[in-house]
């Protein structure tokens, strides 16, 4: 009877500790997109450089990772801020603007002039987590609209439902 006891209480426990990650459908602007290493070595990140462009020399970049929440009261709105907090100290010309401010689904952009960089980010709820998108531009033209075309770009993700959508374009996180 012990024995049984403690076999089920340690597949509780591997349950509890094995769960599965959300996997995105996203549409890659143009051809030549490749995965990348995280610049910063978090493994749970996947990045994303255009053609010719590496981990170490970039200038655009997208970044899509799943924040899993013990509690999960907190919002996506609410990791967004928590991020253009941080994005604040190592930009500290930044004003980020709401392109999109609802609870479950918001996006922000922001330009730092001083460090000739521009991001847009986007924080929505998956059904494990909050996933986080991220577009950085090192080599903005400010003459071009980056602003709506990447916003429409990321405001297109969605999480893949094996039951409806066709299994292409998709990212595990």
């Amino acid at each position: 009877m012990k024995k049984i006891f403690l076999t089920f209480l340690s597949l509780l426990l591997i349950q509890g500790l094995s769960f599965a990650k959300d996997t995105i459908q996203f549409e890659f602007p143009n051809q030549g997109w490749h995965k990348i290493q995280s610049p910063d070595g978090v493994e749970a990140k996947k990045c994303y450089v255009p053609y010719n462009q590496s981990a170490q020399n970039y200038t655009e970049m997208l970044i899509f990772y799943e924040r899993v929440l013990k509690n999960t009261d907190i919002s996506p709105i609410v990791i967004l801020q928590k991020q253009l907090g941080k994005d604040k100290n190592n930009y500290p010309d930044i004003y980020p603007e709401y392109i999109k401010r609802e609870m479950d689904n918001a996006m922000t952009a922001w330009c730092s002039k001083a460090k000739n960089t521009c991001s847009i980010q986007r924080a929505f709820q998956g059904k494990e987590g909050v996933i986080i998108t991220t577009y950085i531009n090192k080599a903005p033209h400010y003459s071009q609209n980056i602003f709506s075309q990447w916003s429409n770009i990321l405001g297109h993700i969605k999480i893949y439902d094996p039951q409806t959508d066709k299994n292409t374009n998709l990212i595990e996180l």
